[in-house]
C-alpha cells in the first residue's frame, strides 16, 4: 500500500467508534485505490453530495448497524452532536498528507505521482510556486537549470514530452505552471491549449518540416530531444515519414526511427531504427521496473520485424541487442527482483504472485483470469495484433514470472497469490485458486476455475450464471513450445496457427458478452537456446527436478559440487535450485531447443494484459 494512504488510514481510522465520518477537503476519494482500501478494511462507502445527504443516509444505513460504514462528506461539513457521538469525524485534505506541500499545487496529481511523493521527504514548507518546481524535478526529472542552458527551446519541448507523453500526466496548476514557461518558445502550440494530442500534432507537423524541407523551428538533433524523439516513434507515438535512400542514409542511427525508404521495405528500415533505439537505451535504463515493462514491447515489435527480415546482418545486429540487454536484465534482477515481492499489487502486480491482488481491486462484477502457460511477450503481441483485428481493446502491461521460471512455481504462485511452496508442484493450483477467493469472502460457488485446448476447448455454456470469479488455463504454447525443434521461427509460425485454430479470439469474445473483465498474463515465457551439453550422471546425482535450463538440489553440497564443476556456465541461484542466465541449455553441444527455466529477460517479463478493461 501506498504510503499516503497509509497515512490516510491511520488519521480517519478510530478504535472506539465504528464508523467514519470524513469532510473530503480535496476530492481524494476520487481515486479508486483510496475507496479500495478502506473497503479491504470492511467499510462500506457512501459519498454524499451534500450535508442533508449525510444526514438520511445516517438515519436510514447507519444509526444501529453492525456494519462498518464510512461516509465521504462535502467540504466544510461538520456533524451535529447527535451524530458524532457515534462516528470518528476528521477532515482531511492534501494539507494534512503532504503538510509541507502546498495543496493547491498538488491536487489533481494521479496515484502514481501521490505514491512517489509519499517516497520524497522534505523537511521545509514550500510556496505554490517552489512546490511546482518541487514536482517537476522529482516526479518528472525535469531540471529547470538545463532548461535555462543552451538550447532552451528543444529542452524546454523535451521536458514538456517527459512530463505529457512519458510519465503520469499533469493536473491544472502545473498545466498553467509549464504554459508559461513554454508560450515564448512555442506560441502557436499554447494557443491551442497545452495537451498531450495538441503536442503530438505540432511534434508531428514539425518533423515531417524538418525531414521534407530540412526546415523546423525545432532542431531535432538535439541530445536530449534526440532520445525523447525516439521513444515517441517506438512506442508509435509520431509516425515516420517516406524519403529517398540518400536521405534515409544521412540520418544517425536513433533517428531512422522517424523515416523510411518504401512499404517493401520498410520491414527492415524499422527494425533497424528499433535497434539503434534499443542500443541507446542500454546506455540510459536503470534498475526500475517500469523501464523493463517498457523495453520488452519495444523489443516485441523488434522481435516481429526480426522474423520478416531476410537481410542477415541486420538480424545479427537484432541478436547482439538482445543478448546485451539481457546481459543488463541480469543486473536488474540480481539488484532488484528479492525486494519487488513486498510491494503491493493493488495498482499493478510487479510480480506474478500479486496479480490475484491486483484483480481482487478492481470494481468488475465478473472477473476471469486466462493463463497461457509459456506464452513470452513477442508471441503475446501476435496475439494482441489478433484481438485489434476483431475490435477487442487491451491494455498492455507486464509482469515478472517466478525465478527459476518453471510451470510448477510460477503458476503456483499466480494461483496462491503468494510465494509459491519450493516442495510442491502445481497440481493443486484450483485449490489454491478457490482458497485465495475465500480468504477475500467470495463465496465458493461463485468461483470457478478451468483448463481449455485446442483438444478440449471452453464449454462456455457450462460457466453458471452464479459464477464472478473465473481461472482458466491453458497449456497449448507450452506444449507447442516445447516441440519446436526449428527454434523461434517455427515457434512463430505454429503460434499464429493456434491463434487461429483455436479461436482464442472468439472464446475472448463470448467471456466479454457474458459480462467478465478479463485479465490474460502467463506463468513464465519462453527463450530458443542453444546446448552446451547434456547432463551427465555425475551432473543428476541429487537433482531432484531438471529442466534444460534449471535444477534442483536436494542439498547444499551436490549444489556446490555441480557449480565448481561447471564454472563456465553463467548460473543463477535460488535457494537449493540452479538456473541459466544466458542462452545456453543442458542438452546435446549446439542443439537448438525452445524452453525455459532461466532467468533471460524473454523468460521472466510476461505479459498482464487487461481486456475490456473497466
Amino acid at each position: 500500500m501506498s504510503n499516503w494512504i497509509d497515512k490516510y488510514k491511520k488519521l480517519v481510522i478510530a478504535s472506539h467508534k465504528r464508523h467514519i465520518i470524513v469532510a473530503d477537503q480535496d476530492d481524494l476519494f476520487d481515486y479508486d485505490e483510496l475507496k479500495d482500501a478502506f473497503e479491504t478494511e470492511g467499510y462500506i462507502i457512501y459519498v454524499a453530495q451534500t450535508d442533508l445527504d449525510v444526514r438520511i443516509f445516517f438515519e436510514l444505513q447507519v444509526r444501529g448497524s453492525q456494519n462498518k460504514y464510512l461516509i465521504v462528506a462535502p467540504v466544510g461539513y461538520h456533524p451535529l452532536p447527535d451524530i458524532e457521538t457515534f462516528v470518528h469525524f476528521q477532515e482531511v485534505g492534501i494539507a494534512h498528507l503532504f503538510p509541507n506541500l502546498d495543496a493547491k499545487a498538488v491536487k489533481g496529481l494521479s496515484f502514481n505521482a501521490l505514491c512517489l511523493l509519499s517516497n520524497n521527504k522534505l523537511y521545509e514548507e514550500l510556496s505554490y510556486d517552489k512546490t511546482l518546481k518541487f514536482l517537476l524535478e522529482n516526479l518528472y526529472n525535469v531540471d529547470f537549470d538545463t532548461l535555462t542552458a543552451s538550447n532552451a527551446k528543444e529542452r524546454v519541448l523535451n521536458a514538456l514530452i517527459i512530463v505529457l507523453l512519458e510519465k503520469n500526466g499533469i493536473n491544472e496548476p502545473l498545466r498553467k505552471f509549464l504554459s508559461g514557461i513554454v508560450k515564448p518558445y512555442f506560441p502557436t502550440l499554447i494557443s491551442k491549449g497545452l495537451s498531450a494530442a495538441n503536442l503530438l500534432g505540432f511534434l508531428q507537423e514539425q518533423w515531417r518540416y524538418f525531414v521534407t524541407d530540412g526546415v523546423s523551428i525545432i532542431d531535432f538533433k538535439e541530445p536530449l530531444l534526440n532520445k525523447s524523439l525516439g521513444y515517441l516513434f517506438a512506442f508509435e507515438f509520431l509516425k515516420p515519414v517516406q524519403v529517398s535512400q540518400v536521405k534515409y542514409d544521412s540520418f544517425p542511427g536513433p533517428m531512422k526511427l522517424g523515416v523510411f525508404i518504401s512499404e517493401s521495405g520498410n520491414n527492415d528500415n524499422e527494425l533497424e531504427a528499433l535497434i539503434e533505439y534499443l542500443k541507446q537505451q542500454i546506455q540510459i535504463i536503470e534498475d526500475l521496473v517500469e523501464q523493463w515493462f517498457d523495453i520488452i514491447q519495444v523489443f516485441a515489435s523488434a522481435k516481429l520485424k526480426y522474423f520478416k527480415s531476410s537481410n542477415e546482418p541486420l538480424k545479427q545486429n537484432y541478436v547482439l541487442a538482445e543478448n546485451a540487454f539481457n546481459v543488463r536484465f541480469q543486473r536488474f534482477i540480481d539488484n532488484t527482483y528479492r525486494s519487488l515481492f513486498s510491494l503491493s499489487g493493488v495498482r499493478k502486480p510487479v510480480v506474478v504472485s500479486r496479480i490475484l491482488e491486483n484483480i481482487n481491486s478492481r470494481t468488475a462484477k465478473r472477473k476471469a483470469l486466462i493463463v497461457i502457460d509459456g506464452m513470452n511477450y513477442w508471441q503475446w503481441t501476435l496475439l494482441s495484433n489478433e484481438l485489434t483485428k476483431a475490435g477487442i481493446n487491451c491494455t498492455s502491461k507486464a509482469s515478472l514470472a517466478f525465478i527459476p521460471t518453471i510451470t510448477a512455481w510460477s503458476r503456483q504462485a499466480i494461483f496462491k497469490g503468494d510465494k509459491p511452496d519450493l516442495n510442491q508442484d502445481n497440481s493443486k493450483e484450483s485449490k489454491l485458486f478457490g482458497d485465495y477467493w475465500k480468504k477475500q469472502a467470495v463465496a465458493a460457488y461463485q468461483v470457478d476455475f478451468k483448463k481449455m485446448s485446442v483438444n478440449h476447448p471452453l464449454d462456455l455454456n457450462a460457466i453458471s450464471d452464479d459464477i464472478t470469479i473465473l481461472g482458466i488455463v491453458c497449456n497449448d504454447l507450452d506444449d507447442i513450445m516445447h516441440g519446436s525443434i526449428m527454434g523461434d521461427e517455427q515457434l512463430k509460425n505454429s503460434t499464429l496457427q493456434w491463434i487461429e485454430q483455436f479461436n482464442i479470439v472468439e472464446i475472448i469474445s463470448q467471456l466479454r458478452k457474458k459480462g467478465f473483465q478479463i485479465y490474460l498474463t502467463a506463468d513464465h515465457g519462453n527463450i530458443e537456446a542453444t546446448g552446451v551439453s547434456n547432463l551427465t550422471l555425475k551432473d543428476k546425482v541429487g537433482a531432484i527436478s531438471r529442466g534444460k535450463r534449471h535444477l534442483q538440489f536436494s542439498d547444499e553440497i551436490l549444489l556446490d559440487s555441480f557449480l565448481k564443476q561447471n564454472s563456465h556456465l553463467n548460473i543463477g541461484r535460488k535457494d537449493l535450485s540452479l538456473y541459466l542466465k544466458d542462452r545456453e541449455a543442458f542438452t546435446t553441444e549446439n542443439n537448438k531447443v525452445v524452453t525455459h527455466g532461466g532467468s533471460h529477460f524473454w523468460e521472466v517479463i510476461v505479459p498482464f494484459i487487461c481486456i475490456n478493461d473497466q
